[in-house]
């Protein structure tokens, strides 16, 4: 059985002015997501489940639709599922989404083994998709999770901050622990990031998740109970955020899983800011004139 594909799609890319999954970036007018989506199922996935949100669902749909031969290997989660879970007062004073681990839930019921999760907005290339997915058709076990690791200078942004997990690995080449971290950026020829309580720190060790994770269908589970953990104990439920690594820190901690890191050397590009569109879209425009993507990329 062939993993499945799960893409986050649901953000309002404040950052970036416009919703990011649906902008065009190749010679056809192609999207990132689009790119991600070939290439993960011409590298060893058979299915793809987006989790998408209420705002742009339409022009998601209406993505997806124009792909020839796509509709039933496509599924749509949303969201704005498990509310129920959330007290009412909360959920009322909440302005924006819950979080990538959120996201996540929201596509339990689509999802039957294990598969990996990526960011619509970030580009993975097929060679991060291979071994991927070839991780998972040989994992099988619940324990047995994975994370793709990119240099953290290869995930920088020219525009602006960025927010990566910290992955410090042990000498098995398992992860150790992943923290999120906030204000990343380039100082001075040195790396550092923003503390809590405004600071600057250097970041001198470890590889940056981009969200590119390869899970067993428990993670649902333990999600459910962590999640209700987050909501009676966190500082700040009209902001504070229920992410992915937290969730993989936790399980890590309590012995649950072991996380193989897969490292890359590839140099990362999306779009967290407007500024950076040019540059992902000359990226992908270059990988074609290479060969790499066929123009149109659906034929």
């Amino acid at each position: 059985m062939k993993p499945t594909l799960l893409i986050l799609a649901a953000g309002r890319g404040s950052r970036f002015g416009g919703a990011k999954q649906v902008t065009p970036m190749g010679p056809s007018g192609e999207t990132i997501m689009e790119y991600s989506i070939y290439d993960a199922l011409n590298n060893g996935f058979d299915q793809v489940v987006l989790v998408i949100n209420k705002d742009v669902e339409q022009e998601t749909m209406n993505l997806i639709e124009n792909i020839p031969d796509l509709q039933t290997r496509i599924s749509y989660a949303y969201q704005d599922l498990y509310m129920d879970m959330i007290p009412h007062h909360v959920q009322s004073a909440r302005t924006k989404p819950w979080g990538t681990a959120h996201a996540i839930m929201s596509a339990g019921d689509y999802i039957k083994g294990n598969f990996a999760m990526i960011n619509a907005d970030d580009y993975y290339g097929a060679d991060a998709f291979k071994t991927m997915a070839e991780f998972l058709q040989t994992h099988q076990e619940n324990q047995q999770y994975s994370m793709v690791g990119y240099d953290l200078h290869n995930t920088l942004s020219l525009n602006g901050t960025v927010s990566r997990g910290i992955s410090i690995s042990d000498q098995e080449g398992k992860l150790a622990s992943i923290k999120e971290t906030h204000g990343i950026h380039e100082k001075d020829g040195k790396i550092v990031a923003q503390a809590e309580d405004g600071s600057e720190f250097e970041i001198t060790e470890g590889l940056a998740s981009m969200n590119f994770w390869g899970f067993q269908n428990n993670l649902f589970e333990e999600m459910k109970t962590q999640f209700e953990t987050f909501l009676h104990e966190t500082n700040n439920l009209t902001k504070d955020e229920f992410q992915i690594p937290t969730v993989i820190d936790q399980m890590i901690k309590k012995g649950m899983i072991e996380v193989s890191v897969l490292h890359s050397s590839a140099k990362w590009f999306g779009v967290t800011y407007k500024e950076d569109k040019d540059f992902a879209a000359s990226s992908i425009q270059q990988y074609v004139k290479e060969g790499y993507y066929p123009s149109p990329l659906w034929g």
